[in-house]
Order: structure tokens, then sequence, then C-alpha cells
């Protein structure tokens, strides 16, 4: 069984995979860095022992360190993924491969393991993909099909990822304007087109921002490939700006005269790469 952690900004999770059945976790965990003693009791209820762990870590290297120190005494060695030009059928374009960050790369990795969405449809050339994690970060990535054998088959799609952008996240964004200002709280509202209160404003704008950022991606998607992406959504921020999303982007495709399209949430995209990556170790070891 191959142990698969996430170690985010603000929480991590972990799961598995077992090498030879494929299997995934039921259930992910998911806990804050200052209660990692939750991670040694998860060891202890596996199914199986453990007997590696694949990683990606953006917390930096204290946390590593711990988690490290935990997966060891279940003799668990842990390998942490980074950027690379190319894993599994996707293409990094980062000027520099390795300083992208590896929560997103393998969040993209995972992404592009899943059935494409307009596979069903004969003759339709693959649409672009989006990513929208909603973190303490928030990150909107992109990837898009350079190369097809058998367009009926996803694993014949090879995607290139061509950038994204980073903005601060929701939480992030109601953080600072509380922290760094003398008279705006730290607001918790509904969202609406013209707010009428404080608290309302601020999270009405705090959504917009991000709802606007994604839409600037789905637009540049439109101009430089000729094709509607399909967006996902991941990350605990998503319900704090899902509503705005989903209107300003569908607003935008009945202006275009296309069809609008449902927001997909994937809940770990991160560990999903990761997964897929382990299964593709697993496999090479075994021919070796």
């Amino acid at each position: 069984m191959i142990i698969l952690i996430d170690a985010g900004n603000t929480r991590i999770k972990a799961g598995w995979v077992n090498p030879d059945t494929g299997e995934r976790e039921l259930t992910v965990v998911a806990f804050q860095h200052a209660d990692l003693d939750q991670l040694a009791h998860w060891l202890g209820t596996l199914p199986l022992p453990p007997t590696s762990a694949l990683g990606v870590n953006v917390a930096g290297p204290t946390v590593a360190a711990a988690i490290e120190k935990i997966l060891s005494k279940h003799n668990c060695s842990t390998e942490w993924v980074t950027g690379e030009p190319q894993t599994l059928n996707v293409t990094n374009a980062y000027a520099n491969p390795e300083q992208l960050g590896s929560d997103r790369w393998l969040a993209l990795l995972g992404l592009a393991q899943r059935p494409h969405p307009q596979l069903e449809h004969a003759g339709t050339a693959p649409c672009p993909l989006i990513l929208a994690g909603f973190g303490t970060a928030t990150t909107i990535d992109t990837l898009v099909v350079r190369k097809a054998g058998d367009e009926t088959q996803a694993d014949n799609l090879h995607y290139q990822f061509p950038g994204g952008l980073i903005l601060p996240g929701p939480a992030l964004m109601r953080t600072a304007l509380a922290e760094n200002t003398a008279h705006l709280p730290d607001a918790t509202s509904n969202t609406t087109i013209y707010p009428t209160h404080t608290h309302q404003s601020i999270a009405s704008g705090i959504a917009a921002a991000q709802a606007g950022a994604v839409l600037r991606q789905w637009l540049a998607a439109v101009e430089y490939y000729g094709l509607a992406p399909q967006v996902f959504a991941a990350g605990g921020g998503w319900p704090l700006v899902k509503e705005e999303v989903i209107r300003l982007l569908h607003f935008t495709q009945g202006r275009l005269d296309l069809p609008t399209t449902p927001i997909e949430w994937l809940p770990t995209p991160a560990l999903d790469g990761l997964a897929a990556l382990a299964l593709q170790l697993q496999q090479s070891k075994n021919l070796n």
C-alpha cells in the first residue's frame, strides 16, 4: 500500500492506493499542521501496512520533516514530487518546471487522467480544461490537448499545461482586509449584485474578484484555442465563491451564444494525480 500525502499551506490531506489492484481509499483524511498526531493514528487503521509514501509539499521543510518522521515509524519511506517537464500524459510549459508548485502540478496530472468530458461526442475536438483551486491561494490552471491518437480513448490524449494564475484565496483576501484596515471587519455574508451592508460588500467583492479571474482564463482559452473550456473546481474556498463564478460564467456563455456547462467539483485532484503517478512508478519497478 502506497500512502499519498498532499501537504498544503493550511491543511494536510492523506489517502492511499493499492499498487496491485489500483484500489483507493474510501475517505480522505484531512487535518491542520498542528494535528499531525492524527496522521499517526490514521496509519494504524489502514487495512494493509504501508510500503512507501508519495507526496507533494508546499507547507515547507519543517512540516515535511515531521511527516517523514511519522511515516518512518511505520517503516515507510517518503518521496516528495516536484514539477517536471513532462509526467504521465502532461507536458509542462513553465520556463522552469521545478518552480511550478508541486500541488498544482499533481492536481493537473489528476485532472488529465479523467475521461475527457467531450469524448462521447464523435468528431468533436477536445476542449481545454480549466482547474480552479480555491485554497489559501487560488490557482487557475489550464490544460489543452496537444496530441491525440484515437480521441475516443482518454489514454491517448496528451495535454500541455500552458500556464496559469495565482492570487490570494477567498479567506486570505478577507483576512487581509480585516488586518490591514482600521474599520473593515472579518466579514462573512452572502453575495449579491448590489450589496447593501459592509459584510455583504466584502463577501461580494471577494467573490467577484475570484470569479473575474476564472472568467479571464476561460475567455483566454476561447481566444487562443477557439474552443470553450470545461471548468473544474477544487479547494475549501469554493463554497464562498461558487454562486458568483457560476453566474458570471453562465452569463458570458449566454452572451456568446454558447451552451451553459456545469462546473464539476473535484474533491482531491492532487491525491488523484499522486495515485496515478504511484501506479506508474510501481509498474516501472515491476518491469525492471
